[in-house]
């Protein structure tokens, strides 16, 4: 399923999955913008009217095998580009979720630190540059091959998702 909000520059794809244990369904919104770039996004459909649908917890104990499959959505996208990039921002965790637990902000909340984890152990660094802002928690895979032949900065990233999102991104002298 594709919308399209001309006012963004962007268009939504929409993408569904169940999970084989608790028969759960997922929804994966993949926002894509200009550059060959796309957002993830996913939550459980039985929460999807509610605004903290990215943020609650479903307690299925399964979160490799979700984000496996917005993974698989993620490798559907690069196979038919290999130019693309993505990014994704991890929703924070609700504060009854959190009570008595001590989070450190500058280190992300959970959600960011094993989404990192599995981009880091599953993309190598030949082909996405990953770059962080683990306050914002805000992750980005950018394509190597389009930073290379400069095709795309990390300045025209930073700034698309910038329009849509605050962030300042930790970078190691970026390729491009």
């Amino acid at each position: 399923m594709r919308s399209k909000d001309p006012s963004l520059l962007r268009i939504t794809d929409l993408w569904s999955f169940r999970f084989t244990k608790s028969h759960k369904r997922y929804i994966v919104e993949v926002e894509g913008f200009e550059h060959e770039f796309y957002g993830i996004k996913f939550y459980w459909k039985g929460v999807e009217k509610s605004k903290n649908r990215y943020s609650l917890l479903t307690n299925d104990y399964e979160p490799r095998t979700i984000i496996r499959s917005c993974i698989e959505v993620m490798l559907e996208y690069y196979r038919k580009d290999p130019l693309v990039s993505f990014g994704f921002v991890a929703a924070p965790d609700l504060e009854r979720d959190i009570k008595g637990k001590k989070l450190d902000p500058a280190a992300g909340s959970r959600r960011f630190r094993f989404y990192q984890r599995m981009m880091i152990n599953l993309f190598g660094p030949k082909t996405f540059y990953q770059a962080s802002d683990t306050t914002n928690t805000i992750y980005l895979m950018i394509n190597m091959e389009q930073l290379e032949s400069g095709a795309v900065t990390f300045k025209d990233i930073e700034n698309r998702l910038n329009q849509t999102y605050e962030g300042t991104y930790v970078v190691d002298d970026p390729p491009g």
